[in-house]
C-alpha cells in the first residue's frame, strides 16, 4: 500500500512539472509583445518580417520615385519621368510580390499550429480511450471480485486519470498560445500593410 501511495505521489509530482512546463510563453511578458514566444523562431515567422521589412522598404522606393518623377516632370525632362514611371510600376509590382508572400507565410504558420492542435487532441482523444478501457476493466474485476487485479487496476486508473488532465491542459495551453500569437501578429501585420 506505501508503495502504491509513493507511486501516486511521483505520478502526481511529474504531472505538475509537466504543467509548469508547459504554461504559456506570454505569462512574463509585455503586455501586447510577442517577445520569447516559441513562434519567434520559426522559419516563416522569420519569412514574415523578412516581407514585412520589404514591404516597408517597397512603400519608401514608390514614394522616392514619385517624388522624382514630379519633380522631372515639372523640369520638362522627358526621358527622366519615363524612368521614373518605370521604376514606380516596378516597386509596386514589388510590394504586391511582398504582400503575397506575407499572406502566404502566415497562413503556412497557421496551418502548421493547427495540425499540432490537431495532434494535441488525438493524443488527448487517445489517453481517454484508454481510461474507458482501464474503468471498463476496473468495474468487470470489481463484479467479478478480483482483489489482485483491483489494486493494479486502481492504479493504472489513477495514473491515466491524471495521464489524461495533462494532456488537456497541455492542448488548452497550446490553443490560448496559438491564439494569443496570432491577435499579436495580425496587429503587427496590420501596422505594416
Amino acid at each position: 500500500m506505501e508503495k502504491l501511495r509513493l507511486k501516486n505521489l511521483f505520478a502526481i509530482g511529474m504531472i505538475a512539472a509537466g504543467l509548469m512546463a508547459t504554461t504559456p510563453s506570454f505569462a512574463g511578458n509585455e503586455e501586447g509583445s510577442i517577445k520569447g514566444n516559441r513562434f519567434l523562431n520559426r522559419k516563416e515567422y522569420r519569412d514574415m518580417k523578412a516581407s514585412m521589412s520589404r514591404i516597408e522598404n517597397d512603400r519608401e522606393r514608390i514614394a522616392f520615385h514619385k517624388t522624382a518623377f514630379k519633380s522631372n516632370k515639372e523640369a520638362g525632362l522627358v526621358i527622366e519621368s519615363h524612368m521614373s514611371k518605370k521604376e514606380i510600376r516596378k516597386a509596386k509590382a514589388d510590394l504586391k510580390r511582398d504582400k503575397k508572400y506575407l499572406r502566404i507565410d502566415r497562413r503556412d504558420l497557421h496551418a502548421d499550429q493547427n495540425t499540432a492542435i490537431k495532434q494535441a487532441n488525438l493524443e488527448r482523444k487517445q489517453t481517454k480511450k484508454e481510461l474507458c478501457a482501464a474503468k471498463k476493466e476496473l468495474r468487470k474485476d470489481k463484479r467479478q471480485g478480483n482483489t489482485a487485479d483491483l489494486k493494479g487496476d486502481v492504479a493504472l486508473v489513477e495514473k491515466l486519470t491524471l495521464k489524461k488532465e495533462l494532456k488537456t491542459k497541455q492542448a488548452e495551453v497550446l490553443k490560448d498560445e496559438v491564439y494569443a500569437f496570432f491577435i499579436y501578429l495580425d496587429d503587427e501585420i496590420d501596422n505594416v500593410v
